[in-house]
């Protein structure tokens, strides 16, 4: 992730989460990722499924307790990076 500004640093953090939401298509779409880093007040992961910048997307953390979250999270993509072939790096907020 490129140097930005933040209110609060985001911790390398390994947690698997199921992402659901709408597709660049809007169609609905469900995929399993992990979490790169992540604060309380946001996260960033890698996505296979293309989606658009202020898309609101569903997140369930499998199994986790992260930083006090556990069950679904409502985020707002903030950036995507698709510099990575196939992959986007997604960088939501926590809403």
């Amino acid at each position: 992730m490129r140097n930005e500004m933040r209110s609060e640093r985001r911790e390398p953090e390994k947690t698997r989460i199921t992402v659901s939401g709408t597709d660049h298509n809007g169609l609905s779409f469900e995929e399993q990722t992990e979490t790169i880093d992540l604060s309380s007040e946001g996260l960033s992961f890698y996505l296979n499924t293309p989606i658009f910048v202020r898309t609101f997307l569903s997140l369930t953390f499998n199994g986790s307790n992260t930083l006090g979250y556990s069950g679904k999270l409502q985020v707002l993509v903030v950036r995507i990076d698709s510099s990575r072939s196939g992959k986007q790096l997604v960088a939501v907020q926590i809403r």
